[in-house]
This record gives C-alpha cells, sequence and structure tokens, in this order.
C-alpha cells in the first residue's frame, strides 16, 4: 500500500546530515530528489524550492542516500515514510552534532572571571555576610546598615552564580549522556563522534571543578545547621 500524507514525515536532510556522518546500511536507501536538468547543482526535496526556479526544466530522480547526501540542499524538506531507516538514524546524528554546538559556546569575559572570583572568596567565608557588631552612632548604624545590604546582595549573586554553574555542569553532562544512548545505538557513528564527545567531556570536567571551587562543606553545614537552632 502507498504512503499516505498522514504516513509522511517531511525531514530537512540537508541540515541534519553532512558526508562526515557515517551512514551505516542507510547509505543504500533510494532518495526522491529534484534537480535542474544539467544534472548539477544541489538536490532538492520539492520542485517548489525557489533554488529551481530559475532552472528552465526540472527532473525528478532516486538517488542513493549515500550519493546524494554531499549535495542535499540544506533548506528543502523531503518527505519520508515514518518507517524509514533515516529518521532514527537522523535524530541520533543530531544528538551529537549538537554537541559542537555547546563547545562553540562563548568564553568568559574579564566580568564574568570577576564575578566568579568574587563568589569564590565570598563562599569560603560562609554562606551569607559574617554578623555585624553594633554602633551606638545613628550615623554609623546607617553606615553599616547600607554596607550589610550590598553584603547581601553580594552573597545573593554568589549562591545564584553557583546554582547556575550547578545547573550548566548537569545540562552539559545530559548532552553527553544523549550523544553516547545515541552512537550505542549505532556504533558505527562512533569514530565521527569521538572527537566532540572527548572534547565535551573535557568541558564537563572543567565545569565540575569550577562548581567544586564554589562549595565549601562546612560551610554548607554551617547554614543548614542554622535552621535548626535555637534563636539568640
Amino acid at each position: 500500500m502507498s504512503s499516505t500524507r498522514d504516513e509522511l514525515r517531511h525531514v530537512m536532510l540537508g541540515s541534519l546530515f553532512t558526508p562526515e556522518v557515517p551512514l551505516g546500511s542507510t547509505r543504500d536507501i533510494l532518495i526522491t530528489c529534484h534537480v535542474s536538468a544539467t544534472g548539477k547543482g544541489k538536490l532538492h526535496g520539492s520542485p517548489e524550492c525557489r533554488t529551481l526556479r530559475s532552472a528552465a526544466s526540472v527532473n525528478q530522480i532516486d538517488v542513493p542516500f549515500g550519493e546524494a547526501v554531499a549535495r542535499l540542499c540544506p533548506s528543502c524538506r523531503w518527505p519520508l515514510p515514518t518507517n524509514s531507516l533515516i529518521l532514527p538514524l537522523g535524530a541520533a546524528a543530531s544528538e551529537v552534532d549538537s554537541l559542537a554546538i555547546r563547545l562553540d559556546r562563548e568564553s568568559k569575559d574579564e566580568e564574568d572571571l570577576k564575578a566568579e572570583r568574587d563568589a569564590a572568596i565570598a563562599l569560603a567565608a560562609g554562606e551569607y555576610p559574617p554578623r555585624a557588631t553594633e554602633s551606638g552612632d545613628e550615623a554609623e548604624k546607617d553606615d553599616d546598615e547600607a554596607g550589610r545590604d550590598e553584603e547581601w546582595e553580594r552573597y545573593d549573586r554568589a549562591r545564584n552564580f553557583r546554582s547556575r554553574r550547578h545547573e550548566h555542569w548537569r545540562r552539559l553532562h545530559s548532552y553527553l549522556t544523549r550523544s553516547n544512548e545515541a552512537v550505542s545505538e549505532y556504533p558505527f557513528l562512533a569514530p565521527w563522534a569521538d572527537g566532540l564527545q572527548s572534547r565535551l567531556a573535557t568541558a564537563l570536567d572543567e565545569e565540575r571543578r569550577a562548581f567544586a571551587a564554589l562549595v565549601q562543606p562546612i560551610r554548607l553545614l554551617e547554614a543548614a545547621a542554622v535552621r535548626i537552632l535555637p534563636e539568640p
């Protein structure tokens, strides 16, 4: 029985696959492509692709996926049966390829590094500002209160910084885990994925160590104990 529209998925193959991605047995699957009458240029998933509008005529051809992948139009969607083996492989390749985006994130600027250093210094002293000493002078009291407000803001920033660092570390870990699961499902992806995974593992360890530098177990224990101590 031929596939109906509901049994098809329209996929941007050109953005999922590059010639570097191992294809396994899917390389022999025929996909229907549209190309200009000269047979040159990109292969398209639809004859309506705007880059084909200038062509005098368009031909429809069936091409093995492995031969087509280097010429796939990045803007076109190909109608594929929902049981096509290309679909789950594309999802696995996407999980691995997304690691490159995580690795290309912007490096920290000087302001970020300064905030991290200040957070480490603050949290090394405790989770909260040290207790203030009482002053009998009213003007000094006002100054002390203003200073205390600034200190509380500083410690709030430090704790928030640590929380964001932890979230980022765990997020990177989830990306690496998903890519490992993809390679486990398709072992032939391993040679292609290894470089990206190794680089992310290195970045992950750097994030772990950066988070650990913001954690002072004894200070966390003291802060937790404060909640159950009687009021002075």
